[in-house]
């Protein structure tokens, strides 16, 4: 890896897309001769295989935090506000509330039921047999010309049908 212009930042791109096997090698000593040299002339590379090399050796815990002494009584004090400002909702009406709320849904839901039944009975009309659509189809094969190609496949599957019987 040469050191000029675009090679140089061709090898800094590199040894960074291949931190971590440099390092391991750097950790080592069995580095490539051309990645040892890009890290002898280039300082920025050298400092961050340095540092991932420390880090991958020892790496530090995270520290312990702890809250401040006075976060909870804090929090205590802030949920007491609370609670203070909503008083009405452990009256009378809560209490109404909690029976009710379940005969009101109860209400919107066979509400719902009737209205569809209702909506559904509306303009409905159910067609007779013979207007219906089976009807129709059946009475379809009655009015076929005689000696037309769809007579003729229905005289030969009808003919066909006497035969075997």
């Amino acid at each position: 890896m040469k050191n000029t212009g675009s090679g140089k930042n061709k090898a800094c791109a590199f040894i960074r897309s291949h931190l971590i096997s440099v390092a391991e090698k750097d950790i080592a000593g069995a580095a490539s001769p051309d990645v040892q040299n890009h890290l002898d002339s280039c300082p920025e590379c050298a400092s961050l295989v340095q540092q991932f090399s420390r880090a991958w050796e020892n790496p530090v815990p995270p520290a312990d935090i702890q809250p401040s002494p006075s976060f909870f009584p804090h929090l205590i004090e802030r949920i007491k506000a609370e609670e203070e400002l909503r008083p009405g909702r452990r009256g009378v009406l809560a209490v109404a509330w909690r029976i009710l709320r379940p005969a009101a849904v109860a209400a919107v839901f066979l509400g719902g039921i009737f209205a569809g039944y209702e909506m559904g009975k509306a303009g409905k009309y159910l067609p007779s047999p013979e207007e219906s659509v089976a009807g129709r189809f059946l009475d379809s094969f009655e009015n076929i010309p005689r000696g037309s190609v769809a007579d003729f496949y229905i005289s030969r599957q009808n003919s066909k049908k006497e035969d075997l019987e």
